[in-house]
């Protein structure tokens, strides 16, 4: 994690635009990996002469990183590479549902396929001690007492069956549709009283039976688990909570 390419006088730069060609400079060391996570990056003062512009040129292309959640600035102690690959895709889809006005129906159905391709590739990437673990997250909500739990007991089920595909692209999307619908749910339960064990409580025997697919590794079974426990849960939503929603605009987190 060594910063020492950053020499005062070995950078040399189109003097138009000079903020984004700092921004451009560092985001490509980033995503290159020359840059690798929890390196601290120069001081302003240093990167400041490397680049040859000024203390602000720096800042400006620093909150760029930083709301990109490429880097981290930590006061008193410098700013970091932190560039985690949910908080950037994050970042990203985020824009994409503000701009096309995505709505729950649509992330609902995008979340059924990425859950369905995750549970594919885990019949021949998970391993036996990973099915467990599902399985253990499954009977979770058992001994959730309240909404708080039961949300956080659905984040972790989910997670962990897409965690077992082993492809991290397909982490990195599900893990922002999850946190969005765990999101929107959280809302609802402020104004829904036990709204999440009257939608994820009833599906515990959904949840176990996309274990017990997994663990008998037939593609057929688990595919009808996943879409017997998605459309259940839609089912539940809106026999439960439809209507609080209102005309279904996803609140990005």
């Amino acid at each position: 994690m060594t910063t020492d390419f950053f020499q005062a006088g070995a950078y040399r730069r189109d003097r138009t635009g000079a903020a984004d060609r700092v921004l451009e400079d560092l985001q490509a060391r980033i995503l290159s990996g020359a840059l690798e996570r929890g390196t601290r990056l120069p001081s302003e003062k240093e990167l400041a002469s490397y680049y040859d512009v000024s203390a602000p040129t720096i800042r400006e292309a620093i909150r760029a990183l930083s709301a990109m959640s490429m880097v981290e600035v930590r006061h008193g102690a410098g700013t970091f590479v932190v560039a985690e690959s949910s908080a950037l895709m994050t970042s990203a889809m985020t824009a994409v549902v503000k701009l096309e006005n995505i709505d729950l129906l649509s992330i609902l159905d995008l979340s059924e396929t990425l859950y369905l391709q995750a549970a594919r590739l885990a019949v021949d990437a998970a391993s036996d001690e990973e099915i467990a673990g599902l399985r253990e997250a499954a009977g979770r909500f058992e001994s959730a007492a309240d909404d708080e739990a039961f949300a956080t007991s659905l984040e972790a089920f989910l997670k962990t069956l897409v965690a077992m595909s082993h492809n991290k692209l397909l982490e990195a999307v599900a893990a922002y549709l999850i946190e969005t619908q765990i999101g929107l749910a959280r809302d609802v339960a402020t104004r829904v009283p036990s709204v999440w064990k009257k939608i994820a409580g009833p599906l515990a025997k959904e949840r176990l039976a996309i274990a017990d697919a997994l663990a008998s590794r037939d593609r057929g079974l688990l595919d009808e688990a996943v879409r017997t426990y998605m459309g259940r849960g839609r089912e539940l939503v809106a026999r439960n909570a439809g209507g609080t929603f209102g005309p279904r605009v996803i609140k990005t987190p």
